[in-house]
């Protein structure tokens, strides 16, 4: 049976080392990093309306997998444009109708102007999907934050 020794030096080991006991942090910051592009290309296309509403979530970790997260989402509501208005009601999923008198949710906004309406002339303005799409842009800054981190680090690349 063939045998193989190897030695590794042991600042490889010690940047290993560094790497395992700082990759929560490591990996918040390049999916932040990745994020806020994502956010910055959403708030460059949507509409005026709703553009305010959109947000990040702080970065975490999913229990089930140990998935390192930072969410771009849509919160609040959007004021009635009609002063004799003072309800909204929508059908959910479940058959229920949900009401609120705080105004229009403008993640239900980001849906309709992302697909647009069937049954009204109301087109499709998508503006999540092309910001999710724009890939290589989201993996530059992440791969930046990566070098960042890297050199806080000390390690070399």
């Amino acid at each position: 049976m063939a045998q193989f020794v190897a030695e590794i030096p042991n600042f490889v080991i010690d940047d290993c080392k560094k790497l395992y006991e700082n990759s929560d942090e490591l990996l918040g910051e390049m999916t932040r990093a990745g994020a806020e592009v994502v956010l910055d290309k959403i708030k460059a296309k949507c509409p005026q309306t709703i553009r305010n509403h959109a947000r990040l979530s702080v970065t975490y970790k999913t229990p089930s997998d140990g998935a390192i997260n930072t969410k771009v989402y849509y919160s609040g509501y959007v004021p009635f444009s009609d002063p004799n208005r003072d309800y909204f009601t929508r059908a959910g999923a479940n058959g229920r109708y949900y009401s609120t008198s705080k105004g229009v949710p403008a993640s239900f906004l980001a849906i309709l102007y992302e697909y647009g309406r069937s049954n009204a002339p109301f087109p499709k303005r998508p503006s999540l999907r092309s910001a999710i799409g724009a890939r290589s842009a989201i993996e530059q800054a992440m791969f930046e934050a990566q070098e960042k981190g890297w050199e806080i680090l000390g390690i070399k690349s």
